[in-house]
């Protein structure tokens, strides 16, 4: 299992000396230069680079919650200006809950994996005492007096919650971009996209300021910032994790997962936010009965991964494609099968733009759609991006919707026979091999989403790690639509 970043190829044209020292130090394990100054913490090279480490080091007196969140704070405050990661840094909130968690441990009550851990949530979480901005200057007042159920069961878990983070305005696209707040920045390039529309939570975990936080992901909005940030993140079956308190962007869509350091990191997350809530009308029944960090260890022997015809390789850049050939031949050499195999669904007959709009767009207009039109000021208020959606979702018809709705069984059941041959598909996260700049907007939607916007269907499979989490550790038949998405951290195969 990796424990750390490998090196970031670093830009010195665009970084700063604090950023590619702070990005080196993390990525090298050995630290964090810009924290030096950290009160509490006597050498930044003692800095913990995953949520397992900081455990072990919060139980053996070598490292205490509030040291840690000091020097996150500390490092916030220098870097923040450059990032834009944040709506609202809870600076007074997180010292005081690190140090009644310290507390706490010294009492013996220990919470469990995640205890005095410090993390971010994204600004579309409702948290008691916070504003819950859904990145929307229409929304930059909303007071929030409740928690949503999954970071009810973080908090209860133990976490320190550092702040909440930027987003696309109301998780609408994934470039990272937001007019009224700013736009977030890629740590490992500042000229380029984190990624969206988990923009502030990915960029936060990537430059070292974390060390993970919940997602949402709807088309792309977690495993996009995991790819382009080289973290790990994971969309998880829909219904595993609640979406109580979670402000909708497609009701039948959405998805609610972590995003973190490393894949063992995912899975003791995923621990927490998963379960069944009876507040969430989509919420699973079958929910798992084992630790998802139950058999990452052991292997992948015997594990048949699918690389599609017509659909693996379709329209991918030739550097991402020779990337997973070499992963493949590289999985295979560990005892994986790789099989090729036909879906014919994915060989073009599904119209990815007609099912954004005609599913994803109607939801989304349902949903906004009548505040944004009795709004006086309405273009004031709203994002051009969001204006956008709700035009386009505002012109499709019910009938339109119902039909695409109908349609979504008998297509799910087709790809599902492909699971009689394969544990897993096998395909990159999206068709280019880089994160576009900050100034590109055409196009960004298709080459982000290429390889993932099936689950507009109502299901989405990506690289084979998915299915040792969600079926092998969950013990639970092959029905579900996970997927895995991230860089070097997520998709080495010690990992899988």
């Amino acid at each position: 299992m990796l424990s750390h970043l490998p090196r970031p190829m670093l830009s010195s044209n665009v970084l700063s000396p604090t950023r590619r020292a702070l990005l080196a130090g993390i990525a090298a394990g050995v630290g964090n230069a810009a924290l030096k100054a950290a009160p509490a913490v006597a050498r930044s090279a003692d800095l913990p680079t995953t949520i397992a480490e900081a455990g072990k080091r919060f139980r053996s007196g070598d490292l205490s919650s509030l040291d840690l969140t000091k020097a996150y704070l500390a490092g916030i405050e220098k870097l923040e200006p450059q990032l834009n990661a944040f709506i609202a840094v809870l600076k007074e909130g997180a010292l005081k809950t690190a140090a009644e968690r310290d507390a706490e441990l010294r009492a013996g009550r220990d919470r469990g994996p995640l205890h005095g851990v410090p993390i971010v949530v994204k600004d579309l979480f409702e948290m008691r005492g916070t504003r819950t901005t859904v990145g929307s200057k229409a929304f930059k007042d909303r007071a929030t007096d409740r928690d949503a159920t999954v970071v009810r069961k973080l908090l209860d878990a133990g976490v320190v919650v550092l702040g909440k983070t930027n987003m696309n305005e109301f998780a609408a696209g994934v470039s990272g971009t937001n007019a009224t707040f700013g736009d977030t920045h890629n740590p490992w390039n500042l000229e380029r996209s984190p990624g969206g529309s988990s923009s502030g939570t990915g960029a936060t975990i990537a430059a070292g300021l974390c060390l993970g936080g919940p997602g949402t992901d709807t088309g792309g909005s977690i495993r996009v910032p995991a790819s382009w940030l080289g973290i790990a993140g994971i969309r998880p079956t829909f219904g595993l994790v609640s979406l109580d308190g979670v402000y909708p962007r497609s009701r039948s869509l959405d998805c609610v997962g972590p995003l973190a350091r490393n894949v063992h990191d995912l899975a003791l997350l995923l621990d927490v936010m998963a379960g069944f809530d009876p507040n969430d009308p989509n919420s699973a029944w079958a929910q798992p009965r084992t630790s998802y960090t139950t058999t990452l260890e052991d292997g992948i022997k015997g594990l048949r991964l699918g690389i599609v015809q017509n659909y693996t390789f379709k329209d991918v850049d030739e550097p991402v494609a020779k990337t997973v050939r070499d992963a493949s031949q590289t999985l295979a050499l560990l005892g994986a099968e790789i099989k090729e195999i036909r879906i014919e669904p994915l060989e073009g007959r599904l119209d990815y733009s007609k099912l954004f709009s005609e599913i994803l767009l109607y939801e989304f207009n349902q949903i906004l759609g009548d505040q944004y039109r009795s709004t006086a000021n309405a273009a004031d208020l709203f994002g051009p991006i969001v204006t956008n959606n709700i035009d386009v979702g505002s012109k499709v018809t019910k009938d339109q919707y119902e039909t695409r709705i109908r349609e979504r069984p008998s297509t799910i059941a087709e790809v599902k026979q492909a699971f009689r041959d394969v544990d897993a598909l096998l395909t990159p996260r999206a068709a280019d091999d880089r994160s576009p700049s900050q100034s590109v907007r055409s196009g960004l939607w298709k080459r982000a989403t290429i390889h993932h916007s099936i689950q507009l269907y109502g299901f989405a499979f990506g690289c084979c790690s998915l299915r040792l989490i969600t079926r092998r550790a969950a013990n639970r038949p092959p029905s579900g639509g996970g997927s895995l998405s991230g860089g070097p951290a997520a998709s080495d195969c010690r990992c899988v």
